[in-house]
C-alpha cells in the first residue's frame, strides 16, 4: 500500500493545469533523482553539485521568478506546493531549494539591475550555479543592530566587506551569495543594513557546522575579509529587502515542514495497518487512532494556513502576519506529528531502520530558521495588536 495515494490531487483546486503537471514532473524528480540517494547523503552528510545542477534544469530553481530571466513564472502557491513535496522525499534538498528560491535567487531578481540579474541570477535559475543569503553572525540574526559585518565604500563605486558569518546554507559551496552588511547608521542611531553581492573566490569557508538535523545541508561558517562586493539595490535598504523576502522564505519553511509531517504521517499510516500486537493491527486500537487523528488534524491545518499566506502574496498583498503564523504553526505541528509518529511505530520508528527518526530531527530546524517561533510569535502579537489598536481608533 502507498499511503502517499490518499492525498494525490487533494491541492488542485488551488492551482493550474500547467502548475498541477510542474508538481507531477517535481514529484517524478524526487522518486528519480532523490529517492534512491538520500540515506547515502544523510550517512556521507552532503550533497552533490549535481544534484542541483539537476534540480536547476528540471525548473526546481526560480520556480516563481519569471519566463524570460528562465524561471517557471509559476505562483507562490505552486512554490509551496513544489517545496513541500521535496520536503516529503529528503528535506535537506527542500530547505536548499527553497533557500535558493526566496532568498539567493529571489533577493536579486526582486532588487538588482538588470545587468546583475543576468550575470548572477540566471546563471543560478538554470543550475549552472548555487547561490546563497548571508545575514546571520555569531551576534546577529532576527537582531540585525548587533550586526558587526562592515561593508566600505571604494572609489570604483564598488564595496569591500569585512566581517563573520555562521549558518549560511550552502554557503561554503556557493557561487555567489548574497551579503548583509552595515554601511553606516540611521538617523534613528540604528547600524545601516545593505545588502550586496559577493562571489565565491571573495569567501573564506571557515567550516561545515555540526548539526542536530537536515545533516546532508551544508551549514556553513564563513568569513569576508577585505571581499568585493556590488551594491544590490538601494543603499540603506538591506533590512526592508530581507523583511519582504522573508515573508516569502516563511512560506517556503512552512511547506517544507507539512511536506516532512506529510512523510511522517505516511510511514505511521502504513505501520499502524501492518502491525499486529495482541492478535489484531495496532490502528484498531483507540490509542492509536486518536494519534493518528491528531497528526491529520494538524497537517490540513497547516497546509490552509500556508495555501492562505502563499494565496495572498500570489494577488500582492501583504503577509507579514500570514507568513508568520503559517510557520509557526506549522514547524511546531510537523515536531509533534513527526513525535507521534515515532511512538506509533515504536522502537522502529526509532532506529535508523525507519526514516521517521530523521524526519523528527530534520523538523526542528523549521522552528529556528529564518526567525524562531519566539520571533513569530512577536511578529503575530505586533500585528494583530496594530490591528485592533486602528480598529479601535476608528470607532
Amino acid at each position: 500500500m502507498d499511503t502517499s495515494t490518499l492525498i494525490t490531487g487533494q491541492f488542485d483546486d488551488y492551482i493550474t493545469e500547467r502548475e498541477r503537471s510542474f508538481l507531477d514532473k517535481v514529484s517524478a524528480f524526487c522518486r528519480t533523482e532523490i529517492d534512491p540517494h538520500t540515506a547515502r547523503w544523510e550517512e556521507e552528510e552532503r550533497l552533490p553539485r549535481e544534484i542541483f545542477e539537476k534540480a536547476g534544469q528540471n525548473g526546481l530553481v526560480g520556480i516563481a521568478m519569471p519566463e524570460k530571466y528562465g524561471g517557471q513564472g509559476l505562483s507562490l502557491t505552486a512554490f509551496a506546493l513544489a517545496i513541500r513535496e521535496l520536503g516529503k522525499h529528503d528535506p535537506a534538498v527542500a530547505l536548499d531549494l527553497a533557500a535558493q528560491n526566496t532568498l539567493g535567487v529571489g533577493h536579486i531578481v526582486a532588487f538588482a539591475s538588470e545587468d546583475q540579474i543576468q550575470r548572477y541570477a540566471v546563471p543560478q535559475i538554470t543550475g549552472e550555479w548555487i547561490g546563497a543569503w548571508a545575514l546571520t553572525e555569531p551576534n546577529a540574526g532576527s537582531d540585525t543592530n548587533g550586526m558587526e559585518t562592515v561593508a566600505t565604500p571604494k572609489d570604483d563605486g564598488n564595496w569591500e566587506i569585512t566581517g563573520h558569518k555562521m549558518f549560511i546554507t550552502q554557503g561554503r559551496t556557493a557561487d555567489v551569495l548574497v551579503v548583509m552588511a552595515t554601511t553606516g547608521t540611521t538617523p534613528k542611531r540604528r547600524k545601516e543594513i545593505s545588502a550586496f553581492i559577493v562571489e565565491k573566490s571573495q569567501v573564506e569557508g571557515i567550516r561545515k557546522i555540526p548539526t542536530y538535523g537536515m545533516r546532508a545541508s551544508e551549514t556553513s561558517e564563513i568569513r569576508l575579509n577585505n571581499a568585493k562586493a556590488e551594491l544590490l539595490g538601494e543603499r540603506g535598504r538591506g533590512q526592508a529587502q530581507a523583511l519582504e523576502l522573508l515573508d516569502k522564505g516563511r512560506i517556503g519553511v512552512a511547506a517544507m515542514a507539512a511536506g516532512i509531517a506529510q512523510a511522517s504521517l505516511d510511514i505511521a499510516l502504513r505501520f499502524s495497518l501492518e502491525r499486529h500486537q495482541f492478535g489484531r493491527q495496532i490502528a484498531d486500537f483507540q490509542s492509536i487512532q486518536n494519534k493518528l487523528a491528531d497528526c491529520a488534524m494538524e497537517l490540513d491545518a497547516a497546509d490552509m494556513l500556508i495555501l492562505k499566506a502563499a494565496a495572498m502574496q500570489d494577488r500582492g498583498m501583504k503577509t507579514i502576519k500570514e507568513s508568520a503564523v503559517a510557520k509557526l504553526y506549522s514547524s511546531e505541528a510537523a515536531t509533534r506529528i513527526c513525535n507521534r509518529a515515532m511512538q506509533i511505530c515504536a522502537g522502529r520508528g526509532y532506529s535508523r531502520d525507519m526514516a521517521i527518526e530523521r524526519f523528527l530531527r530534520d523538523a526542528k530546524i523549521c522552528e529556528i530558521g529564518e526567525g524562531t517561533s519566539e520571533i513569530q510569535r512577536i511578529v503575530i502579537s505586533r500585528n494583530i495588536l496594530k490591528e485592533a489598536k486602528a480598529a479601535l481608533e476608528a470607532e
